[in-house]
C-alpha cells in the first residue's frame, strides 16, 4: 500500500528528492535510485504510524464515555465542595441531560466541632479583605459563603445595608464620620448553625483614592444585580463601564482542537523529513567544495612526478573509506573501477565532473580529459593555478566565517556588559538613597 502511495507522488517532490539524494548518496545510479524511494518509503511510514496514533487518540476521546458501562462512578468532593454530575437519561421515550447536585462526605461529631472552630477563625482573620484592620475599614471586606476545605457554609447580615451589604461591599463615599456596626456571619452545617458576631468600624473613603476601572465594573454589576433581585434572570449588557462583559463559563469541544494538532503536527512530521534532507546535501556539497583544494594539490604533487592522470585518479580512488565514505572520493573510485573495467578514460572524466555537480569539480575533468586529447604539456601548469586560486577561496571562506562568528558573539558580549554595569551601579545609586 505504501509503494502505491509513494509512486502517485508529484514529479517535482521526486525530481527534488532525486536532486537532494544525487548531492550526498555514495553508489552507482541503480543505488541512488533505490535509496530515492527508500527514503519515501521511510517518510511515509514514519507519517502513518503518527496518522494511526493521532486516530486511536481521536478514538479513545470519542468513546471515552462508554468505556465505563453501566456502572457509573462519581467521587465527591475532597474539600468539601459542592459538584455537580452532568448524566444523560434515557426513559425510551424521551432522552435529557441531568445535573445530578453531589454533596460532599459528612462530617462526624468530632469533625463537625472542629470544622466549626477553624471556620470561626477563619471568619475574624480574613473578614477584613485589603483593609488595615477592623477598626478602620475604607474597602470592601471579605465575606465568603463558603469556608475553604470544608463543608461549613457562611450566611452574613449587617446592620445597616447601605453602608455594607451583604457581599461586604462598603457604601461610604457620602460618609461624614466613622460609624460602627456589627456583621453576623451564621456558620451552618445541615441543621447546626452557630452565630459570630464581630464588629467593624466604617470610616470615611479617602478623597485622594482613585478607584480602579475593573473595580468600578465590578461595583457596577453589582448595582445591576442588586436592582433586579427580585426577577427570576437579568441582563447585562456587553459594555459596562468602558470595560467588555463576556459569559465565561464557554464550553468548547476538545474535538476539533484535536484534530486541527493531529493535521499539524502530520505536516510538521513531513517538513521535518524534507529539512532533513536538505541538510544531508548542505552538508555533503561542504564536504565537497573542502576536499576541493586537498584533490588539486594531490593531482599536482602526483603529476608532477611524472604519474598517468589513471593512476593519479586511482591514488585519490585509493582514500575512499567504506566505513565512513565521502562523496567525492566515492565519485572517483566509480571513475577509477570504470576505468580498470576498459571504460573510456575521457568519457569517464567527463561522467566524475557531472555526477558531483559543482563547477571547480567539472572544470578539474574537462582539464584531464583535454590533456588526454590535446596532450599535458600545460596541464601542471594550468593545475597550479587552480591550486592557487582554491586555496585562496579556501582562505577567503576561512576569513568570513570568523567574522560571522565574531558577529554573532557581539550580542551575548553586549548583554554582559549590560549586567555588569548593572552590577556596579545599582549598589551605587542605592547607597545614595
Amino acid at each position: 500500500m505504501i509503494e502505491r502511495w509513494i509512486r502517485r507522488l508529484p514529479e517535482s517532490v521526486v525530481r527534488n528528492r532525486r536532486i537532494c539524494v544525487q548531492s550526498y548518496f555514495c553508489g552507482t545510479k541503480e543505488e541512488m535510485e533505490i535509496e530515492v524511494w527508500r527514503s519515501f518509503r521511510e517518510q511515509w511510514k514514519k507519517v502513518l504510524w503518527a496518522a494511526f496514533a493521532f486516530l486511536a487518540v481521536l478514538v479513545l476521546a470519542a468513546i471515552s464515555g462508554w468505556l465505563t458501562g453501566k456502572e457509573i462512578v462519581i467521587h465527591r468532593d475532597t474539600e468539601g465542595e459542592e459538584i455537580n454530575q452532568e448524566l444523560s437519561i434515557d426513559s425510551g421515550r424521551e432522552k435529557e441531560l441531568y445535573e445530578l447536585n453531589v454533596q460532599p462526605k459528612a462530617y462526624s461529631r468530632k469533625e463537625e466541632k472542629e470544622a466549626f472552630r477553624a471556620g470561626t477563625e477563619y471568619v475574624k482573620r480574613h473578614m477584613k479583605g485589603k483593609n488595615k484592620s477592623l477598626n478602620e475599614v475604607r474597602e470592601s471586606l471579605n465575606f465568603p459563603d463558603r469556608i475553604p476545605e470544608t463543608q461549613i457554609k457562611v450566611n452574613w447580615e449587617t446592620e445597616d445595608l447601605s453602608l455594607v451589604d451583604e457581599q461586604g461591599n462598603v457604601f461610604n463615599e457620602d460618609l461624614k464620620s466613622p460609624v460602627i456596626l456589627k456583621t453576623t456571619a451564621a456558620l451552618s452545617y445541615e441543621d447546626h448553625t452557630e452565630l459570630v458576631t464581630v464588629p467593624v468600624r466604617v470610616v470615611p473613603r479617602d478623597t485622594g483614592s482613585k478607584e480602579s476601572k475593573l473595580a468600578g465594573t465590578k461595583k457596577e454589576l453589582q448595582r445591576i444585580e442588586r436592582e433586579n433581585a427580585e426577577k427570576q434572570s437579568f441582563t447585562i449588557p456587553s459594555r459596562v463601564k468602558g470595560s467588555r462583559v463576556e459569559d465565561g463559563e464557554k464550553i468548547q469541544s476538545r474535538l476539533p482542537v484535536l484534530v486541527i494538532m493531529g493535521i499539524l503536527f502530520l505536516g510538521l512530521l513531513w517538513y521535518t523529513e524534507e529539512e532533513r534532507q536538505k541538510q544531508k546535501r548542505a552538508k555533503a556539497i561542504k564536504e565537497t567544495k573542502d576536499e576541493y583544494p586537498l584533490i588539486i594539490s594531490r593531482l599536482v604533487l602526483l603529476l608532477g612526478a611524472g604519474m598517468t592522470i589513471q593512476g593519479a585518479v586511482h591514488s585519490i580512488a585509493a582514500s575512499y573509506d567504506q566505513k565512513h565514505p565521502k562523496f567525492v572520493y566515492r565519485q572517483f573510485y566509480e571513475a577509477d573501477k570504470k576505468i580498470a573495467l576498459g571504460a573510456s578514460q575521457t568519457q569517464v572524466l567527463k561522467e566524475l565532473g557531472n555526477s558531483i555537480q559543482m563547477p571547480c569539480y567539472k572544470k578539474l575533468a574537462v582539464l584531464m580529459a583535454q590533456s588526454l586529447v590535446r596532450g599535458s604539456r600545460d596541464l601542471l601548469e594550468r593545475l597550479e593555478e587552480e591550486e592557487t586560486a582554491a586555496f585562496a577561496e579556501r582562505k577567503e571562506t576561512a576569513r568570513r566565517k570568523g567574522e560571522e562568528a565574531s558577529t554573532k558573539l557581539l550580542m551575548p558580549m553586549i548583554l554582559m556588559l549590560v549586567v555588569i554595569l548593572t552590577l556596579l551601579m545599582v549598589p551605587a545609586f542605592l547607597s545614595f538613597s
